[in-house]
């Protein structure tokens, strides 16, 4: 085998997603397989999700014996791609690394000994590095490597970047991700033990033109782009007939940001006869009556928003370019057109005070969100965040970065707890609920 591409996230290590069980298998891979397979390489791709541990990644390198081997690599998985790049190398692997965490730690990958971190895009760069390697019998050439752009590489002791790669376009010209894998299997018994249903995620585009604080963009940048609608539909009917999934999942940043692209995909969707459940991403601002009928027409039934938090100054400070008022405004519409909203909730940011908290709890209360996913906040390098508390940062855990945040931690810890019950006795009002509502409210005015 050429190549063989994996990541090192273990469900089994992630209680949070444990508790959700909504897993997918991992897109990025699949394309990649798909794009450096039509370059003519043997490539295949290991998915870790369901495995017990890093262990079992010795086993599928002695039995594949690939030429080298892409990591995908993201903050929480960093410390343990390390001992599977070990595995990797010990077996004379070549070994890259792509994703949005390499870029920013490019140190600490090739210090794991990571030989090339792909930097952005990563389908044409593997393809070349691909090319590379057989033109050099399996090894690279430090005097052509650096001809290869958009990677990072040591020379030495220095560091080399190459010349940033152009974003592919059209994102047409991409073939569908390779999902022909038995691994589907572990994900829909997952989804149907816990949900009664499946599912499977897709992509219309690539990147998000917004600028907020806390996002990273290290793949795409401030771009967006994309795919033809015709495309993307026949893609769902693909999946629909190979693999009936019971929902679809738009992966993309942000769904609804051209709203004639938005309008025209429901019409077309709702022609084809192709109006099966799927959920997706969007805006607040976008999210107007029209929009919302149409989205419901053509099988749209929860639309995650990026809410964060009750306080305009707070999203002020994020850079979200949304108010209170549009996010509210955006529940009313959606719940009016009969789709469920999501929100997500990201508590700790820099200028929170105690009583924005709070403000959060009652626009949680006011929108009445069907799910509600909540965080704390946590700087990732090349963010205006990480800028924002780069003298701050008090170090990692967990694969997080640990800042100076503006109350004590516990205190983010009870305001969670304190939300979530209250959510519970709205669901499930009793005695019972409203104490522990009382117990977590007192606790957070109390840290």
């Amino acid at each position: 085998m050429d190549v063989l591409f994996a990541h090192a996230y273990f469900l089994a290590r992630d209680p949070r997603e444990r508790e959700l069980m909504r897993p997918f298998p991992p897109l990025g891979l699949q394309y990649l397989v798909a794009f450096v397979s039509r370059q003519g390489f043997s490539a295949d791709w290991w998915d870790s999700t369901f495995a017990a541990g890093p262990e079992a990644f010795a086993p599928v390198l002695d039995a594949s014996r690939p030429g080298m081997v892409g990591f995908y690599g993201h903050t929480l998985t960093r410390p343990v791609t390390a001992g599977m790049v070990a595995q990797a190398r010990a077996r004379g692997c070549r070994v890259i690394a792509g994703g949005p965490d390499p870029v920013q730690y490019l140190d600490a990958y090739l210090a794991m000994g990571v030989e090339v971190v792909v930097l952005g895009e990563g389908e044409v760069t593997t393809a070349a590095l691909l090319a590379h390697l057989r033109q050099n019998r399996g090894r690279w050439n430090r005097d052509t490597l650096g001809d290869i752009d958009g990677i990072a590489f040591l020379d030495g002791d220095r560091i080399v970047r190459t010349r940033p790669r152009a974003l592919v376009r059209p994102l047409d010209s991409l073939p569908w991700p390779h999902r022909e894998r038995r691994d589907l299997d572990a994900y829909f018994a997952a989804w149907r033990a816990r949900h009664g249903d499946t599912a499977l995620s897709l992509t219309s585009s690539r990147g998000c033109p917004y600028h907020c604080a806390w996002c990273s963009k290290q793949v795409y940048g401030d771009t967006f782009r994309r795919r033809e609608i015709d495309a993307v539909i026949d893609e769902m009917a693909f999946l629909l007939d190979r693999f009936a999934p019971g929902q679809l999942w738009f992966v993309d940043d942000m769904f609804t940001l051209n709203r004639r692209w938005v309008e025209r995909f429901c019409a077309r969707v709702v022609e084809r006869g192709l109006a099966v459940p799927f959920y997706i991403i969007g805006r607040a601002e976008t999210l107007d009556p029209a929009l919302c009928d149409a989205l419901k027409r053509a099988g749209c039934f929860r639309v995650y928003v990026s809410a964060e938090s009750g306080a305009d100054h707070v999203l002020d400070e994020m850079v979200k370019g949304t108010s209170v008022d549009e996010i509210e405004s955006a529940a009313r519409n959606l719940r009016q057109s009969g789709i469920e909203m999501g929100a997500f909730v990201m508590l700790g940011y820099p200028g929170e005070a105690r009583r924005d908290i709070l403000a959060t709890r009652d626009l949680l209360r006011r929108i009445d969100p069907e799910v509600t996913l909540l965080s704390v906040a946590h700087p990732m390098k090349g963010t205006a965040f990480y800028d924002r508390v780069e003298t701050e940062i008090l170090g990692e855990r967990d694969g997080r970065l640990r800042f100076r945040m503006p109350l004590p931690e516990r205190s983010y810890e009870r305001a969670q707890r304190m939300i979530w019950a209250d959510i519970e006795r709205r669901r499930q009002p009793g005695l019972r609920a409203h104490a522990r509502y009382a117990l977590w409210r007192s606790l957070f005015a109390l840290a």
